[in-house]
């Protein structure tokens, strides 16, 4: 069809031949063998002149849109291939939304404006459910996961802090020791929400010789912060949860080691994607720019107004 279109612009053997950089001999020997597969001429051939036939006019009119067709589609391949088109589909927990997903999503949608970019919020169980199903192709979830075929990676590691009702005791305090927790009402996450945080939560109470008094236990970091706005107790909650001005509680910083909470990404081994590695890249350069920012508890007002449970 190439050849075809040459001659037929050129309306010379010659100089299509030098134009495809080819011998005239294949290129004729190509044209009436295309004529032959056709059914009948294209070309009106003279000792003077190339002309093209009433069907070679068709025929070229639509053989440029094939070709132009052709070269689209190639074109559209090689940006998929490169992550710049196409579709990504993406799990995630709720707390990811006070740390790295916004900023993360924000930036993927500048770099990759012709991407279609679906956020589907789950639990950490629910988004690891998700990449089971191949409902989602990247996950932002917390650990542990279930399923070693995943390849996963931590994008984010930052310490709890305490959340407190204004006004109460504890807030004149700059570092509040954990045994001062010992005699507080809390509010707590269901352990197989966030087990390995769960786990080192009791550790640490433990390690004070005291047991929490968890008057109540909510499903996400909202609802903590909520119930805590609201005057039902205290809680530990992310330190990005605690850069969320929320009218009726402030934040302080506990003395001694970290409890630590990570989230990590998690994506299929067999099914990667430039799309995925992209998304990963944006989310650990938010974690970064995260972990690297102190904790500026935030200066509220001491009017109860909960913000409402998600």
């Amino acid at each position: 069809m190439r050849y075809f279109v040459a001659v037929a612009e050129e309306l010379h053997f010659g100089h299509a031949a030098q134009r495809l950089n080819l011998a005239q001999q294949p290129l004729s020997a190509a044209i009436k063998r295309l004529e032959a597969q056709i059914g009948t001429p294209l070309l009106r051939r003279t000792s003077r002149r190339v002309e093209l036939t009433p069907a070679g006019t068709v025929y070229l009119r639509e053989v440029r849109e094939i070709l132009q067709r052709t070269a689209t589609a190639a074109e559209a391949a090689r940006r998929a291939a490169r992550g710049e088109t196409g579709e990504l589909s993406v799990g995630y927990k709720s707390q990811t939304l006070s740390n790295v997903l916004p900023l993360a999503v924000q930036q993927f949608g500048a770099q990759f404006p012709e991407v279609q970019l679906r956020l589907h919020e789950h639990t950490s169980a629910g988004v690891e459910a998700a990449l089971a199903r191949r409902d989602v192709q990247v996950g932002l979830l917390c650990p542990p996961l279930g399923d070693h075929t995943l390849i996963t990676e931590t994008v984010l590691r930052e310490p709890l802090v305490l959340a407190l009702p204004a006004g109460h005791r504890l807030t004149g305090l700059g570092r509040v020791p954990f045994g001062a927790l010992a005699r507080e009402a809390l509010i707590g996450c269901h352990r197989e929400l966030q087990p390995a945080v769960y786990d080192a939560i009791q550790q640490r109470f433990r390690e004070a010789g005291a047991a929490p008094r968890v008057v109540q236990e909510v499903a996400t970091e909202a609802a903590l912060v909520g119930l805590v706005a609201a005057g039902m107790g205290a809680a530990l909650v992310s330190a990005s949860q605690g850069r969320v001005p929320v009218d009726g509680v402030l934040y302080r910083v506990l003395d001694g080691p970290p409890i630590e909470i990570d989230l990590v990404a998690a994506w299929h081994r067999e099914a990667p994607s430039p799309l995925i590695g992209a998304f990963v890249a944006l989310v650990r350069q938010a974690g970064v720019g995260l972990s690297s920012a102190a904790l500026r508890p935030s200066a509220v007002s001491r009017r109860v107004k909960p913000a409402p449970p998600q």
